[in-house]
């Protein structure tokens, strides 16, 4: 079996609208998946062989356990009981989103990552079910849901019930543990609640277009956030209604 998952990248915090908008655009990460059932001497590490092309292609790890996509896919397979991959799978990554430069790239392959657990575990989980795995990882919406759901998107996370709340103290390292998916770990990871975040489609003029600046270093998420503010005035946030 062979098939093809293409996940675009995004632009988000758009206007006032921090960790909540974001805006999915026309460079595509791409995973060619290939599943065989047939006996092999070669048997990959957890059934999965990657190889990879495009941005990053020096500093991504082809191992399933450390690569961010399929480790995502791991994670979704361990929630549902399989500890590796059901079958022996190969997957081509084709990455042209420049890393770490604004344009969604965890955000891209995080959903991809869902994406392919769902597919090669034959999960059938709606895109509603596979957002609430997104955030386990991601934390905001923004950038998962317009990667997942496509152009223009505002996103919130709903109000928790105290028993769910939990979700948002667990640390990545548990949700996504090393060796991550091995058939050692043995303990099953937390799953999200139901329904954590929640999107709303908005209407985008054909006639504007994006122009992006991809900056020549790479600045982590949790740095950029470090320069802003602890709070902002309504003037700041609103200048054309004060």
């Amino acid at each position: 079996m062979a098939f093809t998952i293409k996940v675009p990248c995004s632009s988000a915090n758009i206007g006032p609208g921090f960790d909540v908008i974001g805006l999915a655009l026309s460079i595509y990460l791409e995973l060619h998946v290939s599943t065989t059932t047939s006996p092999s001497s070669d048997k990959p590490k957890l059934n999965c062989a990657i190889t990879y092309e495009g941005e990053g292609a020096d500093e991504v790890s082809l191992d399933p356990e450390v690569n961010l996509i399929t480790r995502v896919a791991l994670y979704v397979l361990r929630c549902h009981n399989s500890h590796g991959f059901p079958i022996q799978t190969h997957v081509h990554i084709k990455n042209p989103i420049p890393l770490g430069r604004g344009l969604g790239s965890s955000g891209a392959a995080v959903t991809a990552g869902v994406v392919l657990g769902n597919e090669v575990g034959k999960l059938g989980l709606d895109k509603a079910r596979m957002l609430d795995y997104c955030l386990m990882i991601e934390r905001h919406p923004d950038n998962v849901a317009a990667a997942l759901y496509g152009g223009f998107v505002g996103t919130y996370l709903r109000e928790l019930k105290p028993e769910d709340l939990a979700w948002k103290e667990i640390p990545l390292s548990e949700v996504l543990p090393a060796p991550a998916g091995g058939i050692d770990t043995g303990i099953k990871p937390p799953e999200p609640p139901v329904g954590i975040g929640h999107y709303k489609k908005f209407p985008w003029a054909k006639q504007i277009k994006a122009i992006a600046i991809i900056p020549d270093f790479e600045l982590p998420t949790a740095k950029a956030r470090e320069v802003l503010p602890e709070t902002y005035s309504r003037a700041d946030v609103d200048p054309g209604r004060v």
